[in-house]
């Protein structure tokens, strides 16, 4: 093993990295696979396994490296401010670039780089205040969130056709800021009324001591208990409400198809207009409940990682290097994968005759094989040395912690 090795390993922590590319591995299966049959509209294992908690997972770790940045003196957290508005922009640009290619992905760096620019100024509040600022915006962004929606809602004749892209923010769309404003904020994909909860809880759980065992042990545990009892309450929700035979009458479509909307959520029904909607655990809804459940699922995976990786002492710990380094490259892999999707999915284009199970076989070994040259290698996937590099140019050297 080389001392470049050990040198770079020891200033990340393993299971957070690990937990950040399992997120990647599980947006990746849904951007492949189907997560609703194609035939009957039923939700796959691949919509009920990873749907809405891979990208949950994505933010919450987001945070956690937010905090870990940060965290230190002073100086350390002018400077990580600076580093980390340089990255926020950078990504930014390349989520607005990516767009344009024909990948048929919610890109969610837009939306991701937004969120960094918005935790500066919280950078400095340590554990409690962030988890009370977490708590504080599942129980009231969701609320505001509903009635904002059904509000414009009464304003256009057809939900909601004419004030939200339906695609993924690109350059054209800096042209229609009022637009793209709101879909940032409200209507696309990854609303930023909703998902700084994610980002607060993530930076909450970076201010815990994320090295000790005991501390995986209660995030295992706590969130394990969490997405259990919130997936049995949305569960009920599901089959006991009317909410299934409202969707059913509203759009047209089967019950089979309506259930695998609920269990996967594709945006083609206008859930937020039933009142049950705190209550579902529709993926990407937004709800309450669905916050809490993926949440609590992104607490019970972190923690299990960071479980995991405190009982791999020593050379033991290798086995997880490739899957943990490549989590340490998540915006290389992710964006890259994207290009390969450019490749694949349109009719005609060079890989589109590789079977989906195929590609996401070659999509895991390579995000595996690249995670082990990294390892290997020892330095940052080139991305997030290009982003990296950028922020120290304007920062300046990092100050001593």
């Amino acid at each position: 093993m080389s001392p470049r090795i050990t040198r770079s390993t020891r200033r990340r922590l393993f299971g957070v990295d690990a937990a950040r590319g399992l997120a990647l591995i599980g947006m990746m299966v849904v951007h492949v696979l189907p997560t609703t049959d194609p035939s009957t509209g039923e939700a796959t294992w691949a919509g009920l396994a990873f749907a809405g908690k891979s990208a949950a997972l994505f933010a919450v770790l987001a945070g956690v490296g937010l905090a870990l940045l940060s965290a230190g003196a002073d100086a350390r957290l002018v400077w990580s401010r600076k580093v980390i508005a340089v990255r926020a922009v950078l990504i930014i640009l390349i989520g607005l670039g990516i767009a344009a290619l024909d990948h048929g992905v919610a890109v969610i760096l837009v939306n991701y780089g937004v969120l960094f620019l918005l935790a500066l100024p919280f950078l400095r509040l340590g554990a409690r205040a962030l988890f009370a600022l977490a708590g504080a915006w599942v129980l009231a962004a969701p609320a505001l969130y509903w009635w904002l929606h059904n509000t414009l809602r009464e304003s256009v004749e057809r939900f909601p056709s004419d004030w939200r892209l339906w695609h993924s923010p690109g350059v054209e769309d800096v042209l229609t800021p009022g637009l793209l404003g709101t879909d940032l904020a409200l209507t696309g994909y990854y609303p930023l009324l909703l998902w700084p909860a994610y980002l607060f809880a993530g930076m909450a759980l970076g201010r815990l001591d994320l090295k000790r065992t005991t501390t995986a042990m209660r995030l295992a545990g706590l969130g394990l208990i969490g997405a259990v009892l919130t997936s049995i309450v949305g569960r009920l929700t599901m089959w006991l409400s009317d909410v299934r035979f409202h969707m059913m009458s509203t759009s047209g479509w089967t019950e089979e198809a309506v259930l695998g909307e609920l269990q996967t959520g594709t945006h083609h029904l206008p859930l937020i207009t039933d009142p049950v909607w705190f209550l579902l655990i529709t993926p990407h809804q937004g709800s309450t409940l669905d916050l809490l459940h993926t949440l609590s699922v992104a607490v019970a995976v972190l923690g299990f990682c960071l479980l995991l990786a405190s009982l791999l002492k020593g050379p033991l710990k290798w086995p997880l290097a490739p899957l943990a380094d490549a989590g340490a490259m998540p915006l290389t892999l992710y964006v890259g994968h994207l290009v390969v999707l450019h490749y694949w999915r349109p009719e005609g284009a060079p890989l589109h005759d590789v079977d989906p199970a195929t590609l996401v076989w070659i999509f895991l070994l390579s995000f595996l094989v690249l995670g082990l040259v990294k390892s290997m290698l020892g330095r940052r996937g080139p991305l997030e040395a290009l982003t990296h590099a950028a922020g120290v140019a304007v920062a300046g050297p990092a100050p001593g912690r």
